[in-house]
């Protein structure tokens, strides 16, 4: 894993829930997908199918359950990334 690609990823997620969320708040790493930001399920399909758009990625929807983090989203992100 290199910082330059995770800053990367995450300038391009931080876009991308700015434009999704519908309560704005500022984003870091330990911002709550759900609590913090207000994404309900619908949002978040949506901007899944733009991440996956954006990364060229196939996220795998059975992780989703498992992000609870900005932080938890990049990382998997990534992952996916590196791995294709």
């Amino acid at each position: 894993m290199t910082t330059s690609q995770y800053n990367d990823i995450f300038q391009q997620v931080e876009g991308l829930l700015l434009q999704y969320a519908p309560q704005q708040v500022p984003i870091q790493e330990d911002t709550d997908l759900i609590n913090d930001l207000g994404l309900d399920s619908l949002r978040v399909m949506d901007m899944l199918n733009e991440v996956e758009d954006v990364f060229d990625i196939t996220y795998p929807i059975n992780d989703l359950a498992s992000l609870h983090t900005v932080k938890d989203f990049v990382l998997q992100i990534q992952k996916i990334v590196e791995n294709s």
